[in-house]
């Protein structure tokens, strides 16, 4: 296993014609096979960092609707900023983590009112609004400005560790500092940045996949160092725990009671729920349906059922939530997993009633 010390000695040794050799055989698989994503038409950097924060932790395929949607309500940063965060957030709902919506808005509300609307290009600057990390600052210095500087994601890291043979867990801030190194020094010659690192990142996302390397299609085969790509990029193994969670729905002729998750640390902060079942205060009257979700490292199992207030426990131990009539449960931000029960729910109604 090679050390880090010799791994770092890869940058500055890179010779001018690997590198030369690099981007011709990338920029044409590249010209060739990359994705035409909306985000790319016409960057802005406005539109740039909108895909950025919802590309986080989310597939590029699920991104492009929600991408699109958002761009036709939200064009700018003055009609994100003047957006109140229901607004926000009904907009974002089944991207999942919420917080990177109330980032974006917050961002939104602090350029329109204290920047007249612009966004800095250097990472440093970038990195000091809500929200923004050393991948998404030189992502959109680079994508949004033309800033030469690596955009290290997943995929691009992949990539490099394969390429270069790097077997050092990629958790660890060295590793990740060396193949920054590696890519800023292939991105130094005629590359344009913006290109260099979409290029990468395509590449990754087509061929260098993570479990089935398409090593029979891949243009740099014959300058990669890997004799096992598909064991690269070395990770720490993340434990699945499982978890299950009762939620009770309780409702009134035409209205439900939900809550609305107002804690800094609940991750739906800021969106309306079907409460948790509480023994203290509520009886159940029959099980529904269950439903499954995962979060981060999670694998949640959702046990729905119909349940009425014990009033008198309720007497004293008063709950938060309020009614809500059905009609008005459509344009609340619901998180993806309530939003799948309250789908559910009215499908159930709608076949209980028959023809």
């Amino acid at each position: 296993m090679e050390s880090l010390d010799n791994i770092a000695m890869l940058a500055p040794s890179i010779e001018p014609n690997f590198k030369k050799k690099f981007w011709k055989f990338l920029s044409r698989w590249y010209g060739e096979n990359g994705f035409k994503y909306p985000w790319r038409k016409s960057p802005t950097p406005y539109s740039v960092l909108v895909s950025e924060f919802m590309l986080q932790q989310t597939q590029a395929e699920t991104v492009v609707p929600y991408f699109l949607a958002w761009m036709e309500k939200f064009p700018d940063w003055e009609s994100l900023a003047k957006a109140q965060e229901k607004e926000v957030l009904r907009a974002w709902e089944g991207l999942g983590y919420y917080s990177r919506a109330r980032n974006l808005h917050r961002i939104a509300v602090m350029l329109y009112h204290e920047r007249k609307g612009e966004l800095p290009s250097d990472p440093e600057e970038l990195m000091k609004f809500p929200g923004i990390g050393p991948y998404t600052a030189n992502a959109v210095a680079s994508l949004a400005f033309g800033r030469k500087t690596p955009a290290l994601d997943g995929n691009v890291i992949r990539v490099m560790a394969r390429l270069m043979n790097i077997n050092q867990p990629i958790h660890k801030k060295e590793t990740i500092r060396t193949i920054f190194q590696v890519v800023d020094s292939l991105m130094q010659g005629e590359a344009e940045a913006s290109l260099f690192n979409s290029a990468l990142m395509d590449f990754g996302r087509a061929v260098c996949k993570p479990k089935y390397p398409r090593c029979f299609a891949c243009v740099l085969k014959e300058m990669c160092k890997a004799k096992q790509p598909e064991l690269l990029p070395l990770r720490t193994k993340i434990e699945i725990e499982e978890k299950k969670e009762k939620i009770a729905i309780i409702r009134e002729d035409d209205r439900f009671w939900l809550q609305q998750a107002n804690s800094n640390q609940n991750r739906y902060r800021g969106l309306w729920l079907f409460p948790y079942f509480d023994p203290d205060v509520m009886e159940e009257k029959a099980p529904l349906f269950f439903l499954r979700h995962s979060f981060t490292r999670y694998k949640i199992l959702l046990e729905v059922c119909e349940a009425s207030w014990n009033k008198e426990r309720l007497k004293m131990m008063p709950i938060e939530g309020q009614w809500v009539k059905k009609k008005e449960i459509f344009s609340l931000p619901l998180p993806s997993p309530h939003r799948k029960i309250w789908l559910q729910l009215l499908s159930k109604d709608e076949t209980n009633k028959g023809p």
